[in-house]
């Protein structure tokens, strides 16, 4: 019998920086579980008000009807009455993004004005970030955290670190 490692492709092929207090910051959290949510029809009410009791910043809008729930306990299962649940942890990365840059650092990036209120803390959306479709949620007054696709998780590394170029942008993977 073989045996598989789950191992995220930016594991070793990143450099690893320091996060300093106060400085912009990125990190790859490895061992995330990301669940798509789709409430079957007519349930979208109900579904909504089961994730509205999951702890804040853990849902994630996608579309009507459609969310992404974020948890970091791999033995959680996630079963929703009126919903499909699909756990697709092995095919989604998360990122978060903290410093006192990280607005103008995103908004290289993306189509979306997430500098005033039209983007508070607790709003996600799906959008573009260059070429790459991603989800982003806003978990404080200058955090973020980003889902992408794992498969293009390296080239969402590399735009990120592109942007963060010129404000000292800090990288690390952190297991949670």
């Amino acid at each position: 019998m073989q045996t598989f490692i789950a191992k995220h492709p930016l594991t070793d092929s990143t450099m690893h920086g320091i996060e300093m207090p106060g400085a912009n910051h990125l990190e790859l959290i490895d061992g995330a579980r990301i669940h798509s949510v789709l409430a079957f029809k007519g349930r979208g009410q109900d579904v909504a008000a089961v994730l509205s009791q999951l702890p804040l910043g853990r849902v994630r809008n996608v579309g009507p009807g459609e969310w992404l729930v974020i948890t970091h306990d791999s033995a959680q299962g996630l079963e929703i009455d009126g919903a499909m649940v699909v756990d697709q942890s092995h095919g989604r990365t998360l990122f978060r993004l903290k410093g006192p840059d990280s607005i103008r650092l995103l908004m290289k990036g993306v189509g979306v004005d997430i500098a005033g209120n039209g983007f508070p803390v607790g709003a996600s959306a799906t959008m573009a970030f260059g070429h790459l479709n991603i989800n982003l949620a806003r978990t404080g007054d200058k955090a973020f955290e980003i889902v992408g696709m794992r498969s293009f998780a390296e080239s969402l590394y590399h735009d990120l670190k592109l942007a963060g170029r010129e404000f000292g942008l800090s990288f690390a993977v952190v297991e949670r």
